[in-house]
């Protein structure tokens, strides 16, 4: 009987999985082959599973929608900016998680703050801040945005890493000749790697997909690939082929990114969790 209960408990468990991973596969799946799908078979009132395939969507998104444009502003804008998040937000939690500052949770909670208020609030002082400053639709301004937006992440991740290491090595380093910007960079984050490239990767990830400043803070020139699916909103209709395409080319970088590093982000959230 036991051994009947642990089988039936396992089925069910399968039973679950496969739900859930059919409940987030099936529209990724479905946007994926609608992006090989011409317009007849896209607008089909009967959904079609075999169709003749045609690349002529991702070829009006690359050759006559100048994707590949905006696919170069979202590597870049993605790549500076998680990395000026990781540059200033990394000492910042060292601090918190070291020094015994004046108000330290308060000044923690505020970072957390930043994510916590919604994105509509700060639309607009942004808005005008890069027009006054002449830096809108330039890619600076993205960069100068998602970077703060990183930072409440970075902070947030890194101090608990950073917590997590016995404050006992900076003082050996410091005894041995290092001051604490050496101590950090020579001990601290060798030994905290796998929440550094955890962190990375979740910058990376949000500053990729981001949308809504990307289209409030752009228009032509700077554009990322979550901005540049509206361009397919025509008077004419939505063009479901094409914005399929172009989802599917957001969507598969970071996969791919992800996939490649799952095993450093499965190292770095898992850091720590088991102690001596």
């Amino acid at each position: 009987m036991i051994v009947r209960s642990k089988n039936i408990k396992r089925l069910i468990l399968y039973i679950i999985l496969i739900v859930v991973f059919l409940f987030w596969a099936v529209p990724i799946l479905w946007m994926i082959s609608s992006s090989f799908k011409n317009d007849v078979d896209s607008f089909s009132t009967v959904p079609k599973l075999i169709f003749t395939p045609t690349l002529a969507n991702y070829r009006d998104a690359f050759f006559t929608r100048g994707i590949i444009k905006n696919f170069i502003n979202s590597v870049v804008i993605a790549s500076l900016s998680s990395f000026f998040g990781i540059i200033i937000g990394t000492p910042a939690a060292y601090a918190l998680s070291r020094f015994n500052l004046r108000r330290k949770e308060d000044l923690y909670f505020w970072f957390l703050t930043t994510r916590i208020a919604p994105p509509t609030l700060s639309a607009l002082p942004f808005f005008l801040l890069s027009r006054y400053a002449g830096l809108y639709d330039s890619r600076a301004i993205l960069i100068i945005v998602y970077t703060l937006m990183n930072l409440s992440w970075v902070v947030w991740m890194m101090r608990s890493f950073f917590d997590e290491l016995p404050g006992e090595l900076d003082e050996s380093a410091m005894v041995d000749g290092c001051n604490r910007v050496t101590a950090l960079i020579r001990i601290v984050l060798p030994l905290s790697r796998p929440g550094l490239i955890a962190t990375a990767i979740f910058c990376v990830v949000i500053s990729w997909n981001e949308y809504f400043f990307a289209l409030i803070l752009t228009n032509v020139k700077a554009q990322t690939l979550p901005a540049a699916i509206t361009s397919f909103l025509t008077i004419h209709g939505l063009l479901w082929g094409q914005m399929c395409a172009i989802g599917t080319i957001v969507m598969l970088p970071i996969l791919i990114f992800i996939f490649l590093t799952q095993r450093q982000l499965v190292r770095g959230l898992t850091m720590g969790s088991v102690k001596a």
